[in-house]
């Protein structure tokens, strides 16, 4: 599961000259194995859980422990596609060039819970429920068969598993132990007959709990190493860590002049530096607002009565595409399968199935009459039917996610790596409102002395960088700046403050974007950099020779 740490151009600020370089690109430096969206509100706790899976279709399976029996929804992708955008962490540098030898300014300016994957598979023929006290209940929602079982009896519960053919790893045996006891709950989940791999889709699940929590430790069945793990929360005030402690990282560790391609590495140290390594940072803390309306706008979708108006392909196609059910250009793939269900490509063309909807005019029109043979035993067109699969499967969905943004004021972001062994707690989150919401915007500046370039981090850091690959290992400075615990009312308590180790380490300025900027500047692009490093070395180097030559 990929969380893409992207990197964004920072706002002038008043006393820069705004020279901004471009900065690198680091997509999918991130890999989640977990990513779900808590909403908290009156003791009910709804989770949007996105899963992705590899493997054989018969061979999915998802169990995942409750509080309480749940209710279960169809999610949508495109709701952690835009979380993500929205709140994903930037860090950029400002680029300024200091070396004023000779006088005039400088004179070279600056420049810009969820597994299933194992060995074991279940068979066996399915039983009656009759008589069978485990389930509590058992349905279907899209492509999904789930049942809901008691957690009174380990071995009752699996045997039920077993015999029904819902696929559990190995080692969930003893994993489940934590959470067997009276009045607790299993979901099961696995793909239903004929259902395939692209079907899966997001779940909701709502139940009442005091607090979310992520089933960390039978999570670890399928885990990897130093997995990492998503979380966002919704609600009224900002998100902490009841039983985890919390970690602000030391940004002198981040490459900063290459796009910080080793965030994911220095998240990982950083919260190895945390008793238990039980830890996460925050990414994003602040107002829901910038996702209200992304969603769903009202210029969106329009309504169903519209498309179950329409007389042909091309009229249901066209309204696809006028209502903006695209996302970056192309049909969601939710949308794809429905369409594909009555409008499905014609074996005889090996196009994909957006280019066959953008032209539908063309291949239900002049195609059609040409090669009337590649429509024989085509579906039958009901626009009805089509137009209730479309907004009952994806349409719901989008605009329930949606109205998650009108209806909590305050979104936090958490993100950690963990490894199987150090999954020994269940994390649970609750809410401190005396909390100071945290930016997702990060900048630094990269200052070329005539000595070399240097670091000047946000939060003060002066690291010296070396021409050739501009980040130098720093192994012997820890990477947590802070490691504290988040309780649910007043300030941090700081456990371990690393403030003076990293200061014998490095020097630490007051203001780390304005005191940089004292030399007049251009903007320049990124190779041009690489060259007034060059020009910059070769500069000092020719005053050493003309000092040379002038004591001979």
């Amino acid at each position: 599961m990929l969380v893409t740490l992207g990197v964004a151009l920072m706002g002038e600020r008043a006393e820069a000259c705004g020279c901004f370089a471009p900065p690198s690109a680091i997509d999918n430096v991130v890999q989640a194995g977990e990513r779900i969206l808590f909403a908290v509100k009156n003791g009910t706790v709804t989770a949007h859980v996105q899963i992705q899976y590899s493997g054989s279709a018969q061979d999915f399976g998802w169990l995942l422990p409750l509080p309480s029996v749940p209710t279960l929804k169809l999610g949508t992708d495109e709701l952690f596609t835009e979380l993500n955008r929205t709140t994903v962490p930037t860090y950029a540098s400002t680029t300024v060039f200091a070396c004023d030898r000779g006088g005039g300014g400088g004179g070279f300016g600056c420049a810009p819970a969820v597994f299933a994957s194992s060995n074991r598979s279940i068979g066996g023929e399915d039983l009656q429920d009759a008589g069978v006290s485990v389930v509590v209940t058992r349905s279907s929602i899209g492509p999904y068969e789930y049942a809901v079982l008691r957690a009174d009896d380990r071995n009752e519960m699996l045997n039920w598993l077993n015999a029904n053919r819902y696929f559990v790893p190995t080692g969930t045996d003893s994993a489940v132990n934590p959470y067997i006891r009276p009045g607790a709950y299993f979901l099961a989940l696995k793909l239903r007959a004929g259902a395939q791999t692209k079907d899966i889709t997001p779940v909701v699940l709502q139940y009442q709990a005091t607090y979310p929590m992520i089933p960390l430790i039978l999570t670890s069945v399928g885990a990897t190493p130093n997995m990492g793990v998503q979380v966002w929360v919704l609600g009224d005030a900002r998100a902490v860590p009841r039983n985890f402690h919390h970690v602000v990282l030391n940004d002198a560790q981040l490459d900063w002049a290459n796009g910080v391609p080793n965030y994911v590495d220095v998240v990982t140290r950083a919260v190895a530096e945390a008793p238990g390594k039980h830890a996460f940072i925050t990414e994003y803390a602040g107002s829901s607002a910038p996702m209200r309306d992304v969603l769903a706008p009202p210029s969106r979708f329009g309504t169903e009565a519209e498309f179950a108006a329409a007389t042909t392909p091309q009229d249901f196609l066209r309204l696809i595409y006028s209502s903006n059910f695209t996302t970056g250009g192309a049909l969601p793939s939710p949308v794809v399968r429905i369409l594909e269900t009555q409008l499905p490509v014609p074996s005889t063309l090996s196009i994909s199935a957006d280019e066959f909807y953008s032209r539908a005019d063309y291949y239900f029109g002049e195609y059609r009459q040409m090669s009337p043979s590649a429509f024989d035993n085509y579906p039958a067109f009901d626009a009805q039917v089509l137009a209730a699969e479309l907004f009952s499967k994806f349409v719901t969905p989008v605009r329930e996610a949606d109205a998650l943004f009108d209806e909590f004021p305050k979104l936090t972001r958490f993100f950690t790596t963990l490894s199987p062994e150090d999954m020994t707690v269940d994390p649970v989150f609750g809410f401190n409102p005396d909390l100071p919401d945290v930016s997702p915007a990060h900048a630094a500046t990269l200052t070329v002395k005539c000595e070399g370039p240097v670091i000047t981090t946000e939060q003060g850091w002066q690291t010296p960088q070396s021409p050739r690959e501009l980040t130098p290992p720093l192994t012997d400075v820890p990477a947590a700046l802070r490691v504290e615990v988040l309780g649910e009312e007043g300030a941090p308590s700081v456990i371990t403050d690393n403030t003076e180790t990293i200061s014998a380490r490095l020097t630490r300025v007051s203001d780390p974007i304005a005191e940089p900027m004292k030399q007049g500047c251009a903007v320049v692009d990124p190779l041009s950099l690489g060259l007034l490093l060059l020009m910059a070395r070769l500069r000092r180097r020719g005053t050493l020779s003309s000092r040379a030559a002038s004591l001979r």
